[in-house]
């Protein structure tokens, strides 16, 4: 997949062009709406693949330009895997981002492995990928469960909706995120001044999607929140939420 030497965004091979897929993007974006819990994700998936267009390779640019991501690329670092090792993540202290990404994903019955195979399956083009296109997919695909944890908002249609606030300023899905919030204010899945404090948190955080995630995992949540500039939720948040938005344990 990727040697010693550092591969910058001018020596990867063309990208693939994504048009708009207009019926696709239709049918997802009605699922959205109805917010089935056992639909929603992979229509929020879908819907930013049927929109297409250079989202995901101006992300892959912007990796590329970190000297951090040179370097997990180099060694060819999974993030799916430092997620998925249940075992090691259990070893971890108490009180560990890796301890509260474990916690996370047994109360909602993640599996990363499973997850990447379910994005491999519904990508229109992802095994026309590159290898170096194909590792920064899947580093942010599964990337998105420890931002939860990260941010402290939950599996919830609010919780889900207010990190797709948080996920605006990061640039992470520019074209979708739009109208996932949108349509998330419509609804009154979230109230309108928790869109803007998680904007406002997600503009005063480093770009996460560069950092090495996976060597931040045995540290104290509230140390990689501070590293990382992530505000802890109460104080992100000090006035009422939409029910359900911010985990328990933030």
């Amino acid at each position: 997949m990727a040697s010693a030497t550092p591969i910058d965004a001018g020596s990867l091979p063309p990208a693939v062009t994504r048009p708009v897929q207009w019926r696709r993007l239709w049918q997802q974006l009605v699922i959205l709406w109805e917010a089935d819990p056992a639909k929603v994700l992979d229509a929020a998936y879908s819907t930013g693949d049927a929109l297409g267009g250079m989202s995901d390779e101006r992300q892959t640019r912007r990796m590329l330009a970190s000297g951090d991501c040179q370097r997990l690329l180099a060694r060819k670092s999974s993030l799916t895997d430092a997620l998925a090792d249940f075992d090691a993540l259990r070893a971890m202290p108490e009180g560990s981002l890796g301890r509260a990404f474990l916690r996370f994903a047994e109360r909602h019955g993640l599996d990363p492995r499973a997850l990447i195979a379910s994005q491999h399956e519904m990508s229109r083009d992802y095994f026309e990928l590159d290898p170096v296109r194909q590792w920064v997919s899947d580093r942010l695909t599964v990337m998105h469960d420890l931002w939860h944890v990260l941010c402290g908002y939950d599996a919830t249609t609010a919780g889900e909706s207010a990190l797709m606030c948080f996920s605006l300023p990061q640039r992470v899905n520019d074209r979708a995120l739009p109208i996932f919030i949108v349509m998330s204010l419509l609804s009154g899945r979230v109230r309108p001044r928790n869109v803007w404090e998680g904007v406002r948190r997600g503009r005063r955080a480093v770009r996460l999607a560069a950092q090495p995630l996976e060597e931040l995992l045995p540290l104290p949540l509230h140390e990689v929140r501070e590293r990382l500039g992530i505000s802890e939720p109460r104080a992100a948040h000090p006035g009422p939420t939409a029910e359900g938005m911010l985990l328990e344990e933030a």
